[in-house]
């Protein structure tokens, strides 16, 4: 929306919808100035080829799994298509550092490029039971997410926090993940799985939740639903990994935890400290605000796309 609104024509090819081939052939009909391929694994070989093909520059943004899945990142396809690619981008510098050392050659051509945000439109909280204290964890279903781990860690909490809800909002993409999961939940009352939620119903989400957990074995640099949770001014609970990092100052802007141990003595603490929750949540959202405007990433990908085609 922001790179159209700066005079971005953009054109979205979903690579898991039933139209994709139809949208690859017709192509050459119009041909676009430039590929943008989301994910160097998924995306990158289909970009290169179709880039060649219509002798055209493509770039590709680099996700968590491109870096940290060796299965992703070393496959063969991933390396050629960032060889190839005339650009690399990353969310923040530590990936841009990770990115240089995974892909050699790659260095001069990696830009970092801050993810961009805005809050959900105004929103009423959902139903919730009284004296509840919930913790909404965004995620997809598979295994990087790392939400059997919360889970187990937060399990001892149940009788200590009586109130505890674990909210898991997000779709399946790992059907025996998913699985074990949905075996996991049946035993624990005090966990919902709600399943996918259309976008637009997040904000209610963010509005109901007490605490915001992140609880993945990696990012490829600053996660979606900190970004979203942060910008509503909610409070953020985050495992400790190098993406996480370059978005939470521990006890400023949100909490980093290293192992269960830890992720339960805050949850306890937190539970207690409504002030604090709300208090971390305002400075995370003023922090986000400043750093991570939709409209300034838009202007900085309008300028590497014009580099790119002008060359």
């Amino acid at each position: 929306m922001h790179l159209q609104q700066q005079g971005c024509q953009v054109s979205m090819i979903p690579l898991d919808g039933p139209e994709l081939a139809k949208q690859l052939q017709q192509l050459p009909v119009s041909p676009p100035d430039l590929l943008h391929a989301f994910h160097a694994f998924h995306a990158g070989p289909v970009a290169r080829r179709t880039a060649t093909a219509l002798n055209i520059p493509y770039l590709i943004t680099l996700t968590g799994s491109d870096l940290f899945d060796p299965s992703l990142r070393d496959h063969p396809d991933t390396r050629q298509a960032i060889a190839d690619a005339a650009a690399i981008t990353c969310f923040d510098s530590l990936v841009a550092k990770l990115a240089a050392g995974s892909f050699p050659g790659s260095a001069q051509k990696i830009v970092v490029i801050p993810q961009g945000v805005e809050p959900f439109p105004e929103s009423l909280p959902l139903p919730k039971p009284e004296n509840s204290f919930i913790i909404l964890l965004p995620a997809a279903l598979r295994p990087v997410k790392g939400i059997d781990f919360a889970i187990h860690q937060l399990a001892p909490l149940a009788t200590k926090l009586p109130g505890l809800q674990l909210w898991i909002v997000g779709g399946a993409l790992d059907s025996r993940y998913e699985a074990s999961i949905r075996a996991e939940a049946a035993n624990c009352p005090w966990v919902k799985l709600l399943g996918e939620t259309p976008y637009q119903s997040m904000g209610q989400q963010y509005v109901t939740a007490d605490l915001v957990l992140n609880s993945s074995e990696f990012e490829g640099g600053m996660a979606n639903v900190l970004l979203e949770a942060m910008v509503m001014a909610k409070p953020v609970l985050a495992r400790d990994i190098p993406g996480n990092r370059s978005l939470i100052l521990h006890g400023k802007t949100g909490w980093l935890f290293e192992d269960g141990d830890t992720l339960r003595q805050l949850i306890l603490a937190l539970a207690q400290q409504p002030d604090q929750r709300e208090q971390v949540g305002r400075a995370a959202q003023r922090f986000v605000t400043e750093h991570y405007s939709p409209s300034q990433e838009a202007l900085t990908l309008i300028k590497l796309y014009t580099k790119l085609t002008s060359t």
